[in-house]
């Protein structure tokens, strides 16, 4: 928000200023609001100060705000424009109160959902308030300066554009000085080549074409075409495009394709590595599809090269598209509240912008899935449970929906129907490791020790490398059976363990018996894990384990000194 200034008689704030305004009228007791208008009125404050408020719409504040379904239609109902002109009048009554008082005065606009602060002794004119109010669509016009009034919608333009601009740079907030250009995002484009010695010829085309169906089918990316790889692209500035070259190699012991990932655009290089898999002559053909395998996730696996140097883009926030599916897929895996509640609005605009998108459906599903379990609030998980089945209706054959569809009712208490969608997405893509780790991870938990077990060590063996997921499987199955040093030894081995991780290897010394061991490991664990307290709560109030080993678990966290929730009857999530 720039600082003071002058237009048409109307002085508008600082953003100290109206932060200050903004803290100070939600904790005013005069301000006479119900529960609902008080939330209404902080979710669009809190937008417009983390430069979200051209993704606040209707629809967004009948889903946050008012609970309404995600098949909310802000046409049809009007809860919404008739809510926010109710908040207008209590707050015109309000700062009239407040009579001479100095300081700032906040305003919506009608029209839009958009705060301005002012100073407090402006008092909207009658071009201030017109009648037609939309209903959330706020357009590109409304927010571009026209003749007739030109400098009041500019200012609005300035106050509806707070971006998180200069982060990067400066570690502060900077709002930007124009109306922010809308910026849509779409999947990567990638360009394959291989090449190999002259004998590995015929196995090097037959691995090209198995990596590029594999790379398909995550679906995270997309495959140039000639006629893509040489089309001008002025037409798309936010859809960036790499070039991966490979080289295939077979010897008498092993399978190896050394790849590097170049940014179309400038030709950087921007990672190179290899990937290599153990081969006999009985078992090359495996070795191979392993191979392919395991370079497809390592490009375009969730935590791949590619969806990482895109989320390293210096995007908006408010960016649409696929940067919003990879932040929220990257809040999911995190358990990061605030990236969580970020990646909502963005997700349900990307949504109504292409009602079937169905990557955007399905991490949405799972951002409402674990929203509901770090709030507590079960009205998230049907929301999620819908939107995970209207994602897999448009798109199938989704490693995204599929997940969603288990992730969800895996939730609700519906394992069977959880793990038959877990493993139908597994069954359409096999390469996604990922998938096949969470799938070990409800068929374990569910009570299907070995089933689980199996899954695990089989997604381990297609990534060719440690799975968070998978490991937590084959750490919990050595605890469940009594093998405490192996678990131990397990979680040791997981590179950079999640605190969930953790957990288990404390709980799993403290079996062996070792207290000064234990002591010492607790300590060290609460240095590098100050959730330690805050993750036992919820990996007991936020999954459902089989009561044998719920049981077995609760002993060892007791005895390593960590607090246990009290057991509820249900045991449901």
């Amino acid at each position: 928000m720039a600082a003071n200034g002058v237009s048409n008689g109307v002085r508008t704030v600082s953003e100290g200023q109206a932060r200050l305004e903004a803290e100070r009228l939600l904790a005013d007791p005069r301000l006479h609001v119900s529960d609902r208008h008080r939330a209404f009125l902080k979710y669009i404050v809190e937008a417009l100060f983390e430069g979200r408020s051209d993704a606040v719409k209707a629809y967004s504040i009948a889903v946050d705000v008012f609970n309404r379904p995600p098949s909310f239609d802000p046409s049809s109902d009007p809860i919404v424009r008739i809510e926010a002109t109710r908040l207008r009048e209590t707050l015109q009554k309000y700062y009239e109160q407040l009579a001479d008082e100095p300081g700032a005065r906040l305003d919506i606009p009608r029209g839009r959902y958009v705060p301005i602060f002012v100073e407090r002794n402006h008092r909207p004119r009658p071009e201030d308030t017109d009648e037609h109010e939309d209903v959330g669509l706020a357009t590109e016009e409304a927010v571009k300066p026209s003749s007739g009034a030109g400098d009041r919608s500019w200012r609005y333009a300035i106050m509806a554009g707070a971006a998180v601009a200069a982060i990067a740079v400066t570690g502060g907030l900077a709002y930007r000085a124009a109306s922010p250009a809308l910026v849509e995002t779409r999947k990567p484009l990638i360009g394959l080549s291989m090449d190999a010695a002259r004998p590995d010829e015929a196995a090097s085309r037959a691995a090209m074409e198995d990596l590029a169906v594999s790379l398909a089918r995550f679906g995270t990316v997309r495959l140039k075409s000639d006629a893509v790889a040489t089309r001008s692209r002025a037409d798309a500035p936010e859809e960036n495009s790499y070039d991966i070259k490979m080289r295939y190699a077979e010897d008498a012991r092993s399978v190896s394709i050394w790849w590097q990932v170049s940014d179309a655009g400038t030709g950087e290089a921007v990672w190179t590595d290899e990937e290599r898999r153990p081969a006999s002559e009985g078992s090359r053909d495996d070795a191979v599809r392993d191979l392919v395998y395991g370079v497809s996730r390592r490009l375009a696996g969730p935590a791949g090269v590619v969806n990482t140097i895109e989320l390293r883009r210096n995007l908006p926030q408010t960016a649409t598209g696929n940067i919003c599916v990879l932040r929220g897929e990257f809040a999911v895996e995190l358990r990061d509240p605030a990236g969580l509640k970020a990646a909502r609005p963005c997700l349900e605009a990307t949504i109504a912008a292409d009602p079937k998108d169905a990557d955007a459906m399905a991490t949405l599903a799972r951002v409402m899935l674990w929203t509901g379990r770090t709030t507590g609030d079960d009205s998230y998980f049907g929301r999620g449970v819908d939107l995970a089945n209207r994602a897999a209706t448009i798109s199938p054959s989704s490693p995204r929906a599929a997940l969603a569809q288990m992730a969800t009712q895996y939730q609700l208490g519906q394992n069977d129907t959880a793990i038959a969608a877990g493993r139908r997405g597994v069954a359409l893509n096999p390469e996604n490791a990922d998938l096949l780790a969470k799938l070990s991870m409800v068929l374990f938990l569910s009570g299907k020790w070995q089933g689980g077990a199996e899954l695990a060590q089989k997604a381990t063996d297609v990534a060719g490398q440690p799975i968070r997921d998978a490991s937590f499987v084959m750490i919990l199955d050595a605890y469940r059976q009594g093998n405490y040093a192996q678990a131990v030894f397990q979680a040791r081995q997981v590179p950079a363990a999640d605190t969930p991780t953790v957990v288990l290897k404390l709980a799993a010394i403290a079996r062996i018996g070792d207290r000064s061991v234990t002591e010492k490991e607790i300590a060290a664990a609460r240095l590098q894990h100050p959730d330690l307290d805050r993750t036992v709560a919820a990996m007991f109030s936020g999954t459902r384990y089989d009561p044998e080993l719920e049981a077995a678990l609760r002993a060892g966290i007791q005895e390593a000194g960590l607090k246990v929730p009290e057991l509820v009857s249900s045991g449901a999530m």
